[in-house]
């Protein structure tokens, strides 16, 4: 069985999509602990017999109305953290998406239109990713370097320990 029978431990699994629009990603934009804007790519927890693909679009769709298709898997990702008191091992997996429609303009703030009330999208342009908290944090330097090289290597296994 996977997971943890200890509360203050947990195992996930989680599938993302990468939506490059225009030079910036689209993202999910969130509140940390210390009430400054924290960053992460659409996506959710894999549930029980469901592909990582159909995962990583259903959550995309429930989350932004947005219809899209994994183009290719980009990243594999071990992430060990702790927050709130709970110890995670999170598995990410990061997709780059094909957009099956037009991309939404966005308000006068920035913000894209989002299905869920706790979830605001938006567009974060990729030169300024060092310089923001995205979530994970390897995305800040990887991200902007394989959307150059159009994603030309092989999907990469990477391994992150909160330090």
């Amino acid at each position: 069985m996977l997971g943890s029978h200890d509360p203050r431990r947990e195992f996930l699994i989680r599938s993302c999509g990468i939506l490059i629009h225009e030079q910036s990603v689209l993202v999910q934009e969130a509140v940390d602990e210390g009430g400054g804007p924290v960053y992460a790519l659409p996506g959710g927890h894999l549930e029980f017999g469901e592909s990582l693909a159909a995962c990583m679009s259903r959550e995309f769709y429930e989350e932004s109305g947005l219809n899209v298709e994994a183009e290719k898997l980009v990243y594999e990702h071990e992430n060990f953290y702790t927050i709130k008191g709970i110890t995670t091992h999170e598995i990410g997996f990061y997709f780059v998406v094909d957009l099956n429609s037009e991309f939404p303009a966005a308000d006068s703030a920035g913000y894209i239109l989002s299905r869920e009330p706790h979830i605001r999208l938006r567009l974060l342009p990729l030169a300024g990713l060092f310089g923001v908290k995205l979530m994970p944090p390897f995305l800040r330097d990887e991200l902007p370097r394989d959307v150059r090289d159009h994603f030309a290597r092989p999907t990469r296994h990477l391994i992150s320990r909160e330090e």
